[in-house]
Order: structure tokens, then C-alpha cells, then sequence
């Protein structure tokens, strides 16, 4: 496959996910709120996404772009293959990829949702590779056991205005949780300080069931 060919992923990281001598991130990015359908309204206010489209010109015809190539039959065949071009590139080799779903935009509907989870399984016996998501659209999900997905970092995304309904599905489901809080006093949450993800890596083990950093 020609590099012109492949899906607009980022692979140069940013100030949070660092590439470094042992971890590489290749970023998939959505408009933000466009392809949110379960954001609140705090979550709205405070979408650092919507502020990167407002600042940089070049970042919502991109992100548009990838929102239209994710609406086509073939986004699945395309997305492994992009992650498989730049897993066998010498400057993945030896490292551990982290494919972060969704930097800004979450899963706007079940069927797009499904085309992940076939991107995903597709990699299921590869070692080397990782994906992570922050989501609210978890009813997309409930027919998905992402617990058996062990190459899957699933994580819910929590806000103060969070449905109760929504509050139910991640109890009942027992995802983890990622939240963002004023004060760690009398929290159980363990702490992301939001600087280096890939030195932390929290989020990565999904044996850290709550994960929370600091409101900013």
C-alpha cells in the first residue's frame, strides 16, 4: 500500500502522547461534537477539540475528511491497513504502537462503532499493539464484550452532569472510568497528571479501574 493511500492518522503524537524509544501513537481524530452524540453539556463547554478547530484552520477539513472516509464500506479494510503499514516502518519497529481512538469525536453510531471492533480484533493476536479509547457512546456497546478484548484499553468517560441512565450502564457493564475531578481528597481514583501518557500509562493497564486528573 502507497503512503498516499493510507487513512490520515497522526503519528507525531502531541504534547500529551509522546512518542518516545519505546511507545509510538498513531492517532485517529473525528469533529468534535458533529460525531459526539452522548456528549453533555459541561462536556461541551470545556471540549479542548472544538478549541483546536476554532485556532488551527487546517485541523476541521482534516478531521472532516476522516469523518467521511469512516462513513464508507471499506473504513475497516482501510484502517488495518494503515495501522499495518506503519507497524512493519523502521521507526515503529521494536516499540509498542498505542492507537488512540478518538483524540477529538467519539463512536457516533453503532455501525461505526462495529467497524472498530473489527479493526480491532483484527489485531487481536498481535502483541505489539494497543488501542485505547475514551468514550461516552457506550450504548454502542452493549452488545460488545470489551472485557474479553484484551488488546482494548475501554474506558468510560465520566462528567459531573453524567446521566443517571448512562451512571447504570457503567456499573452494570463494569467499565473502568476516566473522570476529571477538583480535589483527589476521599477519592479512590487513581491520578493522571495529564503530561506524558506514555511514560504513565495508566490508562494503558487495564488493571487501573478508575482514572481521574485534575479539573483544568
Amino acid at each position: 500500500m502507497k503512503k498516499s493511500e493510507l487513512l490520515n492518522v497522526n503519528v507525531n503524537g502531541n504534547k500529551k502522547l509522546m512518542n518516545n524509544d519505546k511507545v509510538r501513537y498513531i492517532i485517529w481524530n473525528l469533529p468534535a461534537i458533529k460525531t459526539c452524540p452522548f456528549a453533555t453539556e459541561h462536556c461541551k463547554k470545556a471540549c479542548y477539540a472544538c478549541k483546536a478547530e476554532r485556532v488551527y484552520p487546517s485541523v476541521k477539513p482534516s478531521r472532516e475528511k476522516n469523518y467521511n472516509d469512516s462513513l464508507k464500506d471499506d473504513f475497516s479494510v482501510r484502517m488495518i491497513e494503515t495501522i499495518a503499514y506503519y507497524r512493519n516502518s523502521k521507526s515503529f519497529k521494536d516499540k509498542l504502537i498505542i492507537v488512540r481512538i478518538h483524540e477529538s469525536g467519539d463512536f457516533y453510531s453503532e455501525e461505526y462503532a462495529k467497524k472498530w471492533v473489527e479493526i480491532i480484533n483484527y489485531f487481536r493476536n498481535d502483541s505489539t499493539i494497543k488501542f485505547i479509547c475514551y468514550t461516552k457512546s457506550l450504548p454502542y456497546f452493549e452488545n460488545v464484550n470489551v472485557s474479553s478484548m484484551k488488546n482494548l484499553c475501554f474506558l468510560a468517560s465520566l462528567w459531573d452532569d453524567t446521566t443517571d441512565a448512562m451512571k447504570e450502564l457503567i456499573n452494570k457493564r463494569g467499565y473502568r472510568v476516566y473522570t476529571a475531578v477538583s480535589s483527589f481528597e476521599g477519592t479512590n481514583f487513581s491520578q493522571c497528571r495529564c503530561s506524558d501518557c506514555a511514560h504513565c500509562m495508566k490508562c494503558a493497564n487495564n488493571n487501573v479501574k478508575a482514572i481521574a486528573c485534575k479539573i483544568h
